[in-house]
């Protein structure tokens, strides 16, 4: 299993890090806000912890971008704070739970495991923006527009649903859609301009976003 740990004090960070991988748990590590997003762009974590009073970007603020960009990822604030606002504040921006310093290291990782095991419910619907999708029911909507997609769309937007707001590396993508045979730089393109098209209306907000270099990701960015 593998966590974010986004946490400014180092002697605090090192020893969690230690108790976690005694535990199995596989743990980056980010020492203020903007290197924690970074991270989580980059990678799929089944728990994120946060602590509240992180510099450069605060840890509910990193929560209020994450949500508002669809990452669905469970959130655990660390923080020196411990009366009741500030716990509700962090609820209310769609943190999972909630512990206050000091604690006890065996609590930490029995409520990450409790949150990574909620993870691994099978998904029946998704949404994002004005995206809904109902996997049971194999239903795609947009701003209430009803979606008509073909076998391959489906598979590359069920790909990039599971791993929204994360990048789908391109190689990913062909051997998930591809499997038996190389596909050419033209069908790659195709079925993602197809794709975007379909989503992606005038006037509507961008949910398909190429990432130069990495691949390709579900989500709202608030970069562009």
């Amino acid at each position: 299993m593998l966590i974010l740990l986004a946490e400014d004090e180092s002697d605090l960070a090192e020893l969690t890090i230690d108790y976690l991988a005694s535990e199995n748990i596989d743990c980056d590590y980010a020492f203020d806000g903007i290197m924690a997003m970074n991270l989580i762009e980059k990678n799929n974590y089944k728990v994120i912890v946060l602590d509240v009073n992180m510099p450069k970007l605060d840890g509910f603020k990193v929560c209020q971008k994450l949500k508002a960009q669809g990452n669905n990822t469970p959130i655990i604030f660390l923080t020196a704070r411990d009366n009741l606002q500030d716990k509700l504040n962090g609820f209310d921006l769609g943190a999972d739970d909630y512990l206050s310093k000091p604690f006890d290291l065996a609590e930490l990782v029995a409520r990450i495991q409790v949150l990574a095991k909620r993870q691994i419910s099978v998904q029946t619907s998704f949404q994002l923006e004005t995206l809904y999708v109902d996997f049971q029911q194999r239903l795609i909507t947009r701003s209430q527009r009803r979606l008509s997609l073909s076998k391959t769309q489906w598979q590359l937007l069920n790909l990039l649903v599971k791993h929204s707001p994360n990048v789908v590396e391109k190689i990913t993508i062909e051997d998930e859609i591809w499997p038996e045979q190389h596909p050419s730089k033209a069908m790659f393109k195709t079925l993602l301009f197809r794709l975007r098209n379909l989503i992606d209306h005038d006037g509507e907000t961008p949910l398909i976003h190429t990432v130069r270099g990495a691949g390709v990701a579900l989500r709202v960015d608030d970069h562009e």
